[in-house]
């Protein structure tokens, strides 16, 4: 019998005889083993999963489910010995550019379970939507959730859309969530990536000037204004609402793409700078984060955000880094160096909203976790991984499933796994054995002729895609990133 598992446990023992799927099971709590850990023990007479925490009783679970594809109408009979290499195994959606569906989303959740996630990333508002109700500052949906137009890369529309989720909406995605082990890490880009709010309340930018629901892809100029008071007390009434809808112990905070041309000559953050001795704009920005962690960490919450936060070189060490691109400076690697924990989510290995042309299913799977980016950093303060999809270019759930699945699947058995994955064909082969367990959880899964595409097939994927970036945009884009 083939035994085929994704992500691959750690040991696995096989022993005499047959178990029927309906076999008593006894769960057990030890907490003498790690959270996460379990061991699962299948003899002919009784099942038994002993575990660290109701968490890793879940992953147990979870592998007897993915042995009934292992065919023959029965268990095997094994000992499996089991726990994740990283605490932190996270899959990202975002519902910002393109609205998506709450049953798209707990049935992407559930999916998510089957391979052992533990976090799902949720990126709720951006230049192009705001999508969540809020009841302190409504105009944020009635306002911000709605944009006339949508003309990402190589396609153009005038018509209005948008949407947002209900607060009754969010509670129940996070009680589904809950109920299948995964914790939501809700994200709140700033100080950039606020076209949606600044539309719906302008005042919170430096000029106060009008500002539009983006329409486009891209890096927008108009972002929060560091100087004024009234933008931090803005930021700290929205979370106390947030936090009661998200009771999860981490908060993303953002801190990417922000262009800070307007900062410099904004005579609030001017003045914001000279009375707290700040040389540039990048500290403003370090200090900006700081007092919003500063503020979570007192909610009993911890900030993530993302790498370009730490620029300036005076980000608190308590903040979460997740790093997505290149490490400028080396200060991510500082960051490790001083005791500061990283996410890894490196483009090249974790952006599953490119083509499988331009990262295939075994680039996703071949992540590098120790990169010479961080060299020296200390791996042992990296928590953990992330794959990701971003639905600029993603209109419809069809090509987010056929985009995300299998190489979320890739990115699971990369965080369990760590460094002693045992390779991509090992990998490949036994996620074939388990491929039928998409269409079982009604996810349009790639199939594996998809999974490297041959060489006409990757031509065509990657002329397709390009055509989202004319050179107007990629100037647009570089020009940007001068004063991020």
């Amino acid at each position: 019998m083939c035994i085929s598992l994704v992500p691959q446990p750690k040991s696995i023992k096989m022993l005499e005889g047959h178990a029927a799927y309906d076999t008593q099971c006894d769960r057990i709590i030890d907490v003498q083993m790690q959270p996460q850990a379990y061991v699962l023990k299948i003899l002919p007479e009784r099942i038994e999963i002993r575990a660290g925490s109701p968490q890793g009783l879940k992953y147990g679970e979870t592998t007897l489910k993915q042995l009934c594809f292992c065919g023959g109408g029965q268990y095997p009979c094994l000992v499996i010995e089991d726990c994740p290499a990283f605490e932190w195994r996270s899959f990202h959606m975002d519902c910002a550019r393109h609205f998506m569906p709450l049953d798209e989303l707990k049935k992407m959740v559930h999916m998510a379970s089957f391979f052992k996630f533990n976090r799902f990333h949720w990126h709720i508002s951006d230049d192009q939507g705001w999508r969540i109700e809020s009841e302190r500052y409504p105009k944020l949906h009635q306002i911000g959730s709605r944009r006339q137009g949508d003309h990402f890369g190589d396609y153009d529309s005038d018509a209005w859309e948008g949407g947002y989720y209900t607060k009754a909406q969010v509670r129940e995605l996070v009680a589904y969530c809950d109920s299948l082990g995964i914790q939501i890490v809700p994200e709140i880009d700033m100080p950039g990536h606020v076209s949606a709010i600044l539309a719906a309340y302008p005042e919170l930018g430096c000029n106060g000037a009008p500002v539009s629901v983006g329409t486009k892809a891209g890096i927008y100029w108009d972002i929060l204004c560091a100087g004024k008071e009234s933008t931090f007390e803005f930021i700290e009434n929205l979370l106390v609402e947030l936090l009661e809808l998200f009771p999860g112990d981490t908060f993303h905070i953002g801190g990417d793409e922000a262009p800070k041309a307007h900062w410099k000559d904004c005579p609030h953050c001017r003045r914001r700078m000279e009375a707290l001795g700040l040389e540039n704009v990048g500290q403003l920005q370090g200090y900006m984060a700081n007092r919003i962690a500063k503020f979570l960490k007192e909610k009993g919450r911890r900030a993530i955000a993302w790498n370009e936060a730490s620029y300036g070189g005076n980000l608190d060490r308590d903040i979460v880094l997740q790093l997505w691109t290149e490490d400028k400076s080396g200060k991510v690697r500082e960051h490790l160096k001083g005791g500061g924990q990283v996410i890894l989510s490196e483009m090249l290995h974790s952006y599953c909203d490119y083509p499988y042309a331009f990262i295939s299913l075994k680039s996703v799977y071949d992540a590098d976790l120790a990169s010479a980016a961080l060299a020296g950093g200390g791996i042992g303060n990296i928590i953990g991984t992330e794959c990701l999809a971003w639905s600029e270019y993603i209109r419809d759930v069809k090509t987010l499933e056929g985009l995300c699945w299998p190489r979320y699947a890739a990115s699971a058995e990369v965080g369990w796994c760590g460094n002693d994955r045992p390779g991509y064909d090992s990998f490949a082969g036994r996620l074939e054995n388990l491929f039928p367990a998409f269409a079982l959880y009604g996810i349009e899964a790639t199939q594996p002729d998809g999974w490297i595409p041959s060489e006409p097939e990757a031509l065509k994927q990657l002329a397709a895609f390009q055509k989202n970036f004319p050179k107007e945009v990629m100037e647009g884009f570089a020009k940007a990133q001068e004063e991020v």
